[in-house]
C-alpha cells in the first residue's frame, strides 16, 4: 500500500477531491519507515490540507 497508493493517485485526474487525503497514509507511514524524502513529497502534494487520516486520530497530530 505504501507504494501503491501515491502511484494510483498519481495515475488520477489532478484535480480528483479523494487525492489529498489519500496521500497522507502513506505520507505517515512513509515517515514511520523513515522514508522521509518519499514522505515529504507526499506532504508537498497534499498542499495544505488537513483533517485527513491518520493525524485525525490524534489531539496533537503534529507530535505523531
Amino acid at each position: 500500500m505504501v507504494d501503491a497508493a501515491p502511484a494510483d493517485v498519481a495515475a488520477a485526474p489532478s484535480d480528483h477531491p479523494g487525492a489529498a487525503s489519500v496521500r497522507h497514509l502513506p505520507a505517515y507511514f512513509l515517515t514511520r519507515q523513515g522514508r522521509h524524502e518519499a514522505a515529504l513529497l507526499q506532504f508537498r502534494l497534499v498542499d495544505g490540507y488537513v483533517d485527513a487520516l491518520p493525524w485525525r486520530y490524534w489531539e496533537d497530530p503534529a507530535a505523531v
